[in-house]
């Protein structure tokens, strides 16, 4: 009897020692990852005729929009500003542009003469209505031979009406036949609104070239604070708890 009660002692004693030892510490989640409320717009590209679907997102707060498309070198727009910044992470560079000097070499480029005489595009507003998201959405079409393109713009009151024109603004164009769709950038470039669906399709062959670009959600969420910083201001990760 003497030996039972001792050995339960002993347990006892060793629970007691167990209770007493600190919690370990958990393991750092996703949910400790410093958050802010974003509008998150969800757009889906549809490639016929490979048939591919693809899915990125456009997140935008505090004044401040980016593409979750463009990862590695990728731009942040400054909505009050009416700045964009050019960031590479791989490089460790960033540089900030206002819009209007976008704008000017934008134009600028446009004006060049063509090297070789070209039919030139058009963006006709067609004066049709659809509605998209619980939103009426316009329709402007683009023309050039077989080549044709609709897009129904949109003024949703989660996404700033400019942000689309500052995002061709600050999109590269390489190309010397740029000149060709000068009306049609012109136009772009004075969209007041957001392009809910952007759909663009050209005979190739016997087949037809099909990219669809569709806004299926737009919602509040919670985002990562990291997607609108480089990788520079990112602070750094805490080292892992030693075992």
């Amino acid at each position: 009897m003497v030996r039972g009660k001792g050995l339960v002692g002993i347990v006892a004693a060793a629970a007691i020692c167990a209770a007493c030892k600190p919690a370990p510490t958990p393991a750092r989640t996703s949910q400790q990852v410093p958050q802010v409320r974003a509008t998150v717009v969800t757009i889906q590209t549809t490639l016929q005729p490979q048939n591919k679907t693809l899915t990125h997102s456009i997140v935008i707060a505090n004044g401040l929009a980016r593409s979750t498309e463009e990862t590695d070198s990728w731009r942040l727009f400054n909505l009050p500003k009416k700045q964009v910044t050019f960031v590479d992470d791989i490089g460790k560079t960033q540089r900030e542009v206002a819009f209007a000097a976008l704008l000017a070499a934008r134009r600028e480029e446009l004006a060049r003469p063509l090297p070789v005489p070209l039919p030139h595009a058009e963006l006709v507003a067609t004066g049709a209505k659809r509605t998209l998201l619980g939103i009426e959405a316009a329709e402007q079409r683009v023309r050039l031979g077989g080549y044709q393109r609709q897009l129904w713009v949109a003024r949703h009151p989660q996404v700033p009406n400019e942000l689309f024109a500052m995002m061709q603004a600050s999109t590269p164009r390489t190309s010397p036949l740029a000149g060709a769709a000068r009306a049609v950038d012109e136009a772009l470039l004075s969209v007041d609104g957001f392009p809910l669906l952007d759909r663009s399709e050209l005979p190739f062959g016997n087949k037809k070239m099909v990219v669809e670009r569709s806004v299926v959600k737009i919602e509040q969420k919670d985002v990562p604070a990291s997607l609108f910083a480089s990788s520079e201001q990112r602070p750094a990760s805490r080292p892992a708890a030693p075992k």
